[in-house]
């Protein structure tokens, strides 16, 4: 499945757009999902007109793994990072948009790395937290930290010295743009991780959000007034003893919030509301909108020399007509 964000054009041409890229690259409904997150998307799709040409570039330079298209009036398509336009036939489209074919298992039952890096980590984590499928291995430079057990919401460390929570949250939010994910079979899962102690992963995963300093793209989606919805409570464990925690909670279950609205309604130290925020976000108790600018309306129409001399002549003719 690809994500598309559609920039410049109405939800008429969005749809046509999107219903040509399907009809080219012979792909079911589904496999395009419109998308409203720049940070989540997989491919931008911008008219192209200067002003929305120079913003596109400007938001793919900090995306270097998000596919840019320009589009024109005809909808042609081209490859909005060439140097020079290039159009893209549809036989580049169908390649650019169809599934990749499944790799083969391997024989080890390791799977592919699911993710690298703080980006990739959140995104990852929060769609097999929602899904509560399958079993990955957490490493830093190759070094095996923690076993995940997505279906049972289970961790388990593999490091006997970093066992203890918040000693195991604090190295792995310090380490967090360095972590890598890897696909396990359910066998793989159960052989390494043995008889090892497990612990909940939510809470974990919560307390390595609050030690974590590597979320530029969070950071910058709360600095664009992003508003914070809580979707559920959640697990207790993680607001034990959290007077504010639980406030920021019947807050932004009530109504989304931004930052400042929240540290503001509530009184709460910003350092310490942000910390909330990407916890919740982390572990998928939270979904983060960055609210859409208003387009200013169109400057009034300028009268034409034309136009104004037709209007006088109007003028005149109905006085003498009111003479005769």
């Amino acid at each position: 499945m690809t994500r598309v964000l559609v920039v410049g054009s109405d939800t008429r041409e969005e749809r046509a757009l999107l219903g040509r890229l399907l009809q080219v690259a012979g792909l079911p409904p589904e496999a395009l999902q419109r998308c409203a997150d720049l940070d989540q998307c997989d491919l931008l799709l911008v008219r192209d007109t200067p002003a929305l040409r120079s913003a596109a570039m400007h938001m793919a330079s900090k995306r270097p793994a998000m596919r840019l298209w320009m589009h024109d009036d005809a909808g042609v398509v081209h490859d909005g990072r060439s140097s020079s336009p290039c159009h893209l036939d549809d036989a580049q489209i169908q390649r650019a948009l169809a599934p990749s074919p499944p790799p083969p298992a391997p024989d080890n039952g390791e799977g592919l790395f699911l993710a690298n890096g703080a980006k990739q980590m959140t995104r990852l984590l929060r769609q097999r937290l929602q899904e509560r499928t399958g079993y990955a291995l957490l490493s830093v430079r190759s070094e095996p930290l923690l076993l995940i057990d997505f279906e049972h919401d289970l961790a388990v460390p593999l490091n006997a010295g970093a066992s203890a929570g918040s000693n195991l949250a604090q190295q792995l939010g310090d380490l967090f743009d360095l972590l890598t994910l890897q696909e396990l079979s359910a066998q793989r899962f159960q052989a390494l991780a043995g008889s090892m102690s497990r612990q909940p992963l939510r809470p974990l995963l919560w307390q390595m959000a609050q030690h974590s300093d590597n979320w530029t793209d969070f950071e910058r989606r709360l600095q664009q007034h992003a508003q914070v919805s809580l979707l559920r409570w959640p697990d207790f464990r993680v607001l034990a003893h959290q007077h504010d925690g639980f406030r920021l909670c019947s807050l932004l279950l009530k109504k989304p919030c931004s930052l400042h609205e929240c540290t503001r309604l509530l009184e709460l130290d910003i350092d310490a509301t942000r910390a909330f925020m990407r916890s919740a976000y982390l572990c998928g108790y939270a979904e983060v909108k960055v609210p859409e600018v208003a387009s200013p309306p169109p400057p009034p129409a300028r009268q034409g020399a034309s136009a104004l001399l037709a209007r006088m002549w109007r003028s005149v003719r109905n006085r003498t007509g009111s003479f005769a």
